[in-house]
């Protein structure tokens, strides 16, 4: 079993992932049930202070309430949250498509539904089991979704990425450049950011390729022209702040 998730891309770029563990899994899952415990308990409440007006309808709209509580909650917070739920969010972790990209919808409720199969016969004894037997860590409702579970780092600082010296205002406060950038995967943000970092590090013609390679493939797929006083570098670094900014708003 490894510990890290790798991918390369077509361009022969390669992101790695840190997997999440069992336990920490096992740990935000715990905090979910207490929030799903915490709705039915409400809703609970609510379907009682509604009997005396509704009757033999309102134990109807508690079990509907149960119903999605149980089967979608998890569901509908990971596609809504980019992955996380309560649990997740609260112990680092995310959910993503095997590709490294944000999962789908379809990949949400699959990877939930399939989860009645990983709780039997108890105490997720099979999702647990397919869990330590993967090489990737993955119950069976990622195996049949698609999907890995990670652990979520922590944004950086927009100042440690791209110093302000090298941002450029007119660039960087251009309301077409901020919408242009919302189409930035997250494979060519974690290009842009590690390319940034590491550029003072890299050989200067190795440091010239890569970011000449990244400032056409952006140009052309976003197509925001870089303009003419920016070298291929300086107009990374100022999309980079962009992405930054639209990522932590």
């Amino acid at each position: 079993m490894v510990s890290s998730y790798v991918i390369r891309t077509p361009e022969n770029v390669t992101f790695e992932f840190e997997l999440a563990g069992i336990a920490s899994r096992a740990l935000a899952w715990l905090v979910d049930v207490c929030v799903m415990l915490t709705l039915l308990v409400v809703a609970s409440q609510v379907v009682q202070a509604i009997t005396p007006v509704l009757g033999g309808f309102g134990m109807a709209v508690f079990f509907i309430a149960a119903f999605l509580i149980q089967w979608w909650y998890a569901a509908i917070l990971e596609w809504w949250w980019g992955g996380q739920t309560v649990g997740k969010r609260i112990v680092g972790l995310r959910s993503l498509s095997a590709d490294g990209v944000r999962m789908t919808f379809l990949q949400a409720v699959v990877r939930n539904l399939v989860r009645i199969l990983d709780l039997l016969p108890g105490l997720y004894l099979v999702g647990g089991s397919s869990a330590l037997l993967d090489r990737h860590r993955r119950r069976l409702g990622d195996l049949a979704a698609g999907t890995i579970v990670v652990r979520e780092r922590r944004a950086l600082v927009p100042s440690a990425v791209v110093p302000a010296s090298e941002r450029y205002n007119t660039f960087v406060d251009d309301p077409a450049i901020a919408i242009a950038v919302r189409r930035i995967t997250a494979p060519e943000r974690e290009a842009m950011i590690g390319l940034s970092l590491r550029r003072e590090r890299l050989p200067l013609p190795v440091r010239r390729e890569l970011f000449a390679q990244l400032a056409a493939h952006l140009e052309a797929r976003l197509g925001v022209p870089r303009p003419p006083f920016f070298s291929e570098e300086k107009y990374v670094l100022n999309l980079t702040a962009v992405a930054m900014a639209a990522s932590a708003r």
